[in-house]
């Protein structure tokens, strides 16, 4: 796999990462469901997966192409994210330092993962964050927040830039997130839609019984990669 399509990938799931939590503390998330749809420039809008939260979880279902299905799990009670390859049947899980609400916690603490997981041959930093003010979209107010990162793959560095737009509202999700096109990735967006107050149950939470625990995130994703 080259260094090019590694930061592709590298980029679809830090934006699953990015929609999977972000705001501020609170007792407990709100109830609600919604879909979430991705495009990338160029091609057509498609519905890629889900998202809810209930009580202290948050769930994202998202399909990656070759690599699977996966879910990421937010558990803000033991300040944990479950990530769950559905190929595989296998789960790994990664403490999260700081709020397990903000979505650079979550991308932070996944980064300090897989840096050493990865013999520090993979990285990811971010190295710089703008606040774009306030606007609307779809008739809700949003904040916009403009974050550059790095990522590093064999000594070979790469930057690229998402545009997060959130409403607290709608916590832990953001609303819409875009990555600009680079040399090794192309423009791609994704995005909130149907969202409805909706009570999600607790089963949709657990790690089903039949999942085994994977120890290394890198053994997770690059088998899913190699299961097809």
């Amino acid at each position: 796999m080259t260094f090019l399509q590694r930061t592709a990938g590298l980029a679809v799931f830090l934006l699953c990462l990015v929609l999977s939590a972000s705001g501020a503390y609170a007792a407990a998330y709100a109830d609600f469901r919604a879909d979430v749809q991705f495009q990338r420039e160029g091609k057509a809008v498609r519905t890629c997966g889900s998202a809810m939260s209930s009580g202290p979880f948050a769930r994202m279902d998202i399909d990656l192409d070759k690599a699977g299905r996966f879910s990421l799990i937010v558990d803000t009670r033991e300040h944990m994210l479950r990530v769950l390859s559905h190929s595989l049947k296998a789960y790994v899980e990664i403490p999260v330092s700081g709020d397990p609400r903000d979505w650079r916690a979550l991308v932070k603490s996944a980064a300090a993962a897989v840096m050493p997981q990865s013999m520090g041959m993979i990285s990811l930093q971010e190295k710089e964050t703008v606040s774009l003010g306030r606007d609307n979209w779809q008739g809700y107010s949003v904040q916009k927040f403009r974050s550059v990162f790095e990522a590093g793959f064999m000594g070979s560095l790469h930057r690229f830039t998402l545009e997060v737009w959130e409403n607290e509202a709608f916590a832990p999700f953001p609303m819409y997130v875009s990555s600009a096109e680079t040399s090794a990735t192309h423009a791609g967006s994704a995005w909130l839609t149907n969202i409805a107050a909706e009570q999600s149950s607790q089963a949709m939470f657990r790690i089903p019984d039949s999942f085994t625990r994977y120890a290394s995130v890198m053994d997770l994703f690059l088998y899913a990669l190699t299961a097809f």
